[in-house]
């Protein structure tokens, strides 16, 4: 793909960001004791991939929540019976290296099956436990029996996955599938406080903001904010910042008209790294490298929304589709050997440089990204469509800059300079970019307001050296070169 019509084909978004410094009004509420940075070790109910092996790198990455599917059927083979046996192993494994587990409750339960469900039998996926009585009160049973036993370790408890979407559930016919979930989520959460009381209960869609809003909205018209204290959206976009931030805080203000205090999490989101066809954004040209540019640009878009109290990279390890024919390779680590994609080095990047996600976004500073005015209106354009997030650390602001140029595609150089504002005449002194994807850090030598750097489409951080302290003192540092003279009037400001 030629470069410029790719920028001619993101106008919209170039203009959206256009001087965006994306930015929280105020500190986000935190994930409880867990921070607000994630990972994923879903498909373990269907038995998918091996956790143990996993575990010594998870402790490596140091984040401190994952999300786990529970898995009926695995559990209650014989009605009455629950063998526990194989989830007791995760979460003492987990809760060793100090992570806390957060459970969705999926799916259904092949021997409750009313007749004419049949479709993946082996999973219970598709199967609503509601469709016949003795199908919610095993249902009741099994959700009361899994709360009493992991409560002491498991204080968010999610109901269902992605149940907007059939492969994962399927109401019965002619029935309204918001009211039907509605019901789901309600009878659930009367069992899980039945047992639980202090118990945090979460929503969950695939759809959300810029993702199918009007759906999820329904939902809590609905009543569903009545019961809930979290709502887990999912989405996977090709340009992080499709998710802009006049499109989102619409979409959250419309959902808190009904549920003022609900929290939003992003429950699941990521990109493979290898090119199989099938998953999501499964038609891009996929690589490790693209899916660390994308990480990068993904988890921080999501720190710096006030609005996302809690995000999961989706997922910690590659695992076989169900099917056994095929491998999703969306995990930050590889099959078979678990060694370390370079997406797995970005992740632990980001936890450290942002605090677990609790470093605080902040809207008092800003930096302005420039060209030379007789530049390419190419480069103009990328320069002015560039993401902006601001947080502060340390007492200082520090900047996560990205290009909109998709992460899918190679992106030229392009030798940006940067005017820092912060509550007046604010000046460089000793500041340092550092590039979450290569882990590189430069030293550029300050020119009053402005520092000067090489613009990508990967998050680069850019602060005070004080401001990553003591993060960047282990961190290798390569020369940079000196900021040019001013190139237009604008420079002088």
């Amino acid at each position: 793909m030629s470069k410029i019509p790719c920028v001619k084909a993101n106008y919209h978004l170039i203009l959206s960001l256009a001087a965006a410094v994306v930015m929280g009004a105020m500190m986000p509420s935190l994930a409880a004791d867990g921070g607000r940075l994630g990972v994923g070790m879903e498909c373990l109910d269907r038995d998918l991939w091996d956790p143990v092996p996993a575990m010594p790198h998870l402790k490596e990455l140091g984040i401190k929540r994952v999300r786990l599917q529970t898995g009926w059927a695995r559990t209650e083979k014989e009605k009455g019976r629950y063998d526990f046996v194989w989830l007791d192993k995760i979460v003492d494994d987990l809760t060793a290296i100090g992570v806390k587990p957060w459970m969705s409750l999926s799916y259904g339960n092949p021997i409750y099956a009313t007749p004419g469900e049949g479709e993946q039998d082996y999973t219970g996926q598709k199967m609503f436990p509601m469709r016949s009585e003795a199908g919610k009160a095993a249902w009741r049973d099994y959700v009361k029996a899994i709360v009493a036993r992991y409560m002491d370790r498991v204080d968010v408890w999610e109901v269902w996955n992605e149940p907007d979407v059939k492969f994962f559930l399927k109401v019965p016919a002619g029935s309204s599938w918001v009211k039907e979930y509605v019901g789901l989520v309600r009878f659930t959460a009367d069992a899980v406080r039945s047992v639980q009381p202090n118990a945090r209960i979460a929503a969950c869609t695939a759809a959300g903001p810029c993702t199918g809003e009007s759906l999820s909205v329904e939902l809590f018209k609905e009543g569903i904010g009545d019961v809930v204290d979290i709502y887990t959206f999912h989405g996977y976009q090709a340009i992080p910042e499709f998710m802009s931030p006049l499109d989102s805080e619409a979409y959250f203000s419309a959902v808190r008209r009904y549920a003022p205090n609900v929290e939003f999490w992003r429950g699941e989101a990521g990109i493979s790294s290898v090119k199989s066809g099938f998953g999501a954004l499964c038609d891009l040209p996929l690589s490790e490298e693209m899916q660390a540019r994308w990480m990068s640009r993904h988890l921080v878009r999501d720190l710096a929304d006030p609005n996302v109290s809690f995000t999961s990279w989706f997922h910690l390890s590659a695992f076989e589709h169900f099917t056994h024919t095929r491998t999703y390779h969306y995990g930050v680590l590889r099959e078979k050997d678990y060694s370390h994609k370079p997406s797995f080095d970005v992740l632990k990047r980001i936890r450290e440089v942002f605090d677990d996600g609790n470093c605080v976004p902040d809207r008092s500073a800003s930096l302005v990204l420039r060209v030379p005015r007789d530049a390419p209106s190419t480069d103009q354009a990328i320069t002015t469509g560039a993401a902006v997030h601001c947080f502060r650390r340390n007492g200082l602001p520090l900047f996560a800059v990205t290009s909109a140029w998709p992460a899918h595609e190679e992106m030229p150089p392009l030798d940006v300079t940067a005017t820092l504002f912060d509550g007046g005449a604010s000046v460089w002194r000793e500041p340092v970019v550092f590039d979450l994807v290569n882990g590189n850090v430069v030293r550029p030598k300050p020119a009053g307001k402005r520092v000067r750097f090489m613009l990508a489409n990967h998050v680069k951080v850019v602060a005070e050296a004080a401001a990553l302290a003591p993060y960047v003192k282990s961190l290798k540092t390569n020369a940079a070169a000196p900021v040019s003279a001013p190139s237009s009037q604008a420079d002088h400001e």
